[in-house]
Parts: C-alpha cells; structure tokens; sequence
C-alpha cells in the first residue's frame, strides 16, 4: 500500500503527532455523530410517533416535512453562528483555548438534546448549540493542525478532520441501529450521550496540547514558539532557526502585503485565495454529502427497503475505510488529482443513481434497488478520498497568515450557507421529483471538475509561506506544482527536510546499534 515505510507519513508522524492530531480532531466527531444519529432517528418509525404524525396516505407515522426542515435546516444555521464567532476566538484567546470554548459549547447543547424527552424544539435549540460548537470547531480545528503539521505531512494531518467526522458519523448510526429495539426515550438518549465523549476527550486531553508555534509568533511570543515547536517535533530540533525564519517572514509580510481585515481577503491575490476556499466548500455541499448525512435513510425508504438502517450502517463503514486511504493518498498522489477524480466519479454514481429512479420508486426489481445501494456506497467512499478530506486540508493550508483565521471563517460560511438552503428544501425536492434529486447532485459534481481544473493549484509539500509567495507572484494553477520558491518560505520548507533526515539517520544508527 503505497510503501508504507517509505510514505512521509512513517517517516514523520511521531507519537506527540499522532496524539495532537487526534484529539484536536474530535470537533470533527461531533458533526459527523450530530448529523447521522438525526439522519437515521428520521428514518425511524418510534421516533415518528414520539414527534411526528400519522400520514395516511402513508398508512405509518412520518416526520413532517417542515419538521424535518426545521431540525435539519436550524442545525446547520447554528453553525453560522459558531463561524462568526471563531475569527475573534482564534485571534484573540488562541487557538489552544478555543478549543476549551468549543467543548463548553458543545457540552451544552448536547445536555439540551439529551433532556428533550418530550419537546420537539427543545431538541431544535439543543441542535443549534451543538452546531454553533461544531461551526467553531471547523474554523479552529484545521487552523491548528495546518500550523503544527510539517509541510510533507500536512495533508494527513487535515485528513484526521474528515476521518473523525466520518468516524462519529459511523458511531451515531451503528448506536441508533442497536437501539432501535430500546424504548425511545431510552435509545435517543443513549444515542446522545455517546456524544459527550467529544467535549469530554477535548477538556481530558487540553492540559498536553501546545499552541500553536505560528500563533505564538505571530503574537510575538518567540521563546514560547521555540518550546512549542520542540514539544511537535522533539528536543533536538532547531527550533530558534525556523522561530527566526518565521519571525522574518511575517516581518516581510506585514511590511509588503499587509492584510487585518476581512475585506483584504477580497483584496489582491488573496481574492484568489478566497475563491477557492470558499469554492472547494460550497461544492462539497451542493454534490450531495447533506443529502447523504440527513435524507439517506429516507431515500432508501422510498426505494422500499425493509431495514434502510442496516444499509446506512454499510455506507458509512465503506466510506470510514475509504478514508483511511487518504491519508496516503494527498500527500502522494496531490490535492488536485485527488479532487478531480473524485468529482468525476461521484458525477458517475449520482447520476446513475437519478436516472436509476427517475421514473418512480414502484415497480423497482430487488436487482435496481441493490444497484442503487451500490452506487450509493460507492459514492460515499470516493467522497471519503476525495471532496470529504480534501475541502478540509485546502481550507487549513490556504489562506495567508494574516487572514488565516478569516479565510477560515469565509470557507466555513460558505459550506454552511450552502447547507443551510440545500437542507431545508431537499424534503420538498425529494417529496416531488423522488429519485431524480440524485441527478441534481451529479450535475454539480461536473461543476466540480471545472473548478478544480481551472482554478484549484497543486499545494502539496509545500511550507505554508511558500504558498504566500507563489500567490504573491500569480503563479497560474497549472504551474503550480513545478514552480521554484527562492524565499523565506522554502527555507522554512529545507530547514524542516534537513532536521527530518537528521532524525532518520539518527533512527538508523540505533537500529543498527541495536541489531549489533
């Protein structure tokens, strides 16, 4: 598998790395767990009767459709509110403590949903809390990790956001799945619970995080970024040199292209940053991963599948697999092929998908409704290499220094308000053209790879400053991956190479020795 002792992944990702990597990451499993225990209780007949009505077309109890907009469309609002609040949280108390706000905040909303035993709209506001949490987790989370991870392995790193989401949304709906033989009040509440273990893994673990070496420099606090950057890559690693490297390079920034507010992000070459960070995301949502998180279990019940729970349950294990594979694949095969091949493919699945269905759910042999499981799954594993990771590792590595923490808040924005519309109106979109919604999907998917072709630049291994300059200079998209940075930034890149191979080396010797 790609050589794996020979991947930079082996080579550089220690056990201080991992840990940091995984915990910061948690945010993410509580989207991912929010998103699919809701998407799956919709589905669920004991769930319909506690807070639904009876359908007698139907002849069964249903979640109406202006219900189901308002649980799923308020949630994914909440985020805003999360987006708007992270800029000044990240900038002002750090990255490290907005992690602490996050867990509070989530801990919160999780109590809300938890004790709505009996309200509907409690369980509406408690969805708003949490996703005002998990808006603030998408902004800090890939911030952190993109300006602690060595540039080699920065695609890996953000990869861990996409995994704990897909994680969580895996636990969520394998939790629901069991519970369903459980009273309701019993099985949502279990289910809920299970959620806390994210703010709960967060506060256990925030005393051994360090903040981030960028931050602390950029906040002119040099002895503490050299501290920092030895706890990330160990004791013997020259941490005043690339504290003095950086030092210099937001120095130059600052002096040359200076950007603090939010309107520079739409200034200059940062426009160009922003339209990506806020393209890649906006087209995540509209290929139909709300679709597939909220309204899957749905659509399968329309397809006339007896236990669409079950069949959930093996989408998300096919797409927690899949992402595990790309964790390799960014940093080998690059972000750009990543995100147009995958493009290419979901476009084929959904639209195969559409046309599937386009005539009507009745009448469905067993053979075209397992056809479309297939291409369901398989659409959600390609999502899971590709688009799932991929908006993630480009909106952490994007944006320049000085508007991270705003180019972050743009990208967060636009995936959410594309969310927001796309979450309230599917149930009336589905209800009225049934299978057909898939080739609405699939149409933007082909959107997709025009974007990715035209405007989407090849950033892998690159140091995050050499990125500033090769923006600053317009290099075109296509040029991108072959252009050479004579700046601070590929130093910063050589100073990193150079102390990797130095511990390399150092690793043989004792092999050796020891072999001895």
């Amino acid at each position: 598998m790609f050589g794996l002792k020979e991947s930079a992944l082996y080579q550089e990702l220690s056990p201080r790395l991992l840990f940091i990597g995984c915990f910061v990451s948690l945010g993410a499993m509580g989207f991912g767990f929010d998103n699919s225990w809701w998407g799956g209780a919709l589905g669920l007949t004991p769930f319909a009767q506690k807070y639904g009505s009876w359908d007698p077309s139907t002849n069964d109890w249903i979640i109406p459709s202006e219900k189901q907009s308002a649980g799923t469309g308020t949630g994914s609002a909440g985020i805003i509110f999360g987006c708007l609040a992270s800029p000044w949280l990240c900038s002002h108390l750090g990255r490290k403590p907005t992690l602490l706000v996050m867990a509070a905040v989530l801990s919160v909303g999780i109590v809300l949903e938890a004790s709505a035993v009996t309200s509907f709209w409690q369980l509406v506001v408690g969805r708003i809390v949490v996703y005002s949490g998990i808006g603030i987790a998408s902004n800090v989370v890939p911030m952190y990790q993109s300006e602690c991870a060595p540039a080699k392995i920065r695609g890996a790193f953000l990869t861990a956001y996409s995994f704990w989401n897909t994680f969580g949304g895996f636990l969520a709906t394998l939790v629901v799945y069991l519970c369903q033989s459980l009273k309701t009040e019993w099985a949502y509440l279990t289910v809920i619970l299970c959620q806390l273990t994210v703010p709960v893994g967060i506060i256990l673990s925030y005393p051994l995080l360090p903040e981030t070496p960028r931050y602390l420099v950029y906040s002119g606090r040099y002895e503490e970024a050299e501290t920092a950057i030895k706890d990330l890559y160990g004791a013997h690693y020259n941490a005043a040199e690339e504290v003095q490297l950086l030092r210099l390079q937001v120095e130059e920034q600052r002096e040359l292209h200076r950007a603090t507010s939010l309107m520079d992000c739409f200034r200059g070459t940062n426009m160009r940053r922003t339209i990506i960070a806020i393209g890649v995301q906006v087209l995540q949502q509209a290929q139909g991963i709300s679709f597939i998180n909220n309204f899957i279990v749905t659509f399968m019940k329309q397809l006339g599948f007896a236990d669409p729970l079950k069949y959930n349950v093996i989408v998300l294990a096919c797409g927690l697999v899949a992402n595990v594979f790309s964790f390799f694949t960014f940093d080998k095969v690059g972000r750009r092929s990543s995100m147009f091949t995958g493009a290419f493919f979901m476009a084929a699945m959904m639209i195969g998908v559409g046309g599937t269905t386009a005539n009507g759910y009745e009448g469905l042999s067993p053979m075209t409704q397992n056809g479309c499981i297939a291409m369901l799954v398989l659409w959600y594993a390609i999502y899971a290499l590709s688009w799932g990771p991929g908006v993630w590792i480009l909106g952490g590595e994007i944006g320049t220094g000085q508007l991270r923490e705003r180019t972050l808040l743009l990208s967060s924005l636009g995936s959410f308000v594309t969310s927001v519309p796309i979450n309230f109106v599917n149930p009336y979109v589905q209800a009225q053209i049934g299978g057909r919604t898939a080739i609405i999907y699939g149409s933007f998917s082909v959107a997709a790879m025009a974007f990715v072709y035209f405007c989407l630049p090849e950033t892998k291994d690159r140091s995050l400053e050499e990125l500033d300059e090769m923006f600053q200079q317009k290099v075109s998209t296509t040029q991108f991956k072959d252009y050479v940075c004579t700046g601070l930034g590929a130093q910063i890149r050589q100073l990193e190479n150079k102390e990797i191979e130095a511990d390399l080396k150092g690793r043989q010797i004792e092999h050796v020795e020891a072999a001895i």
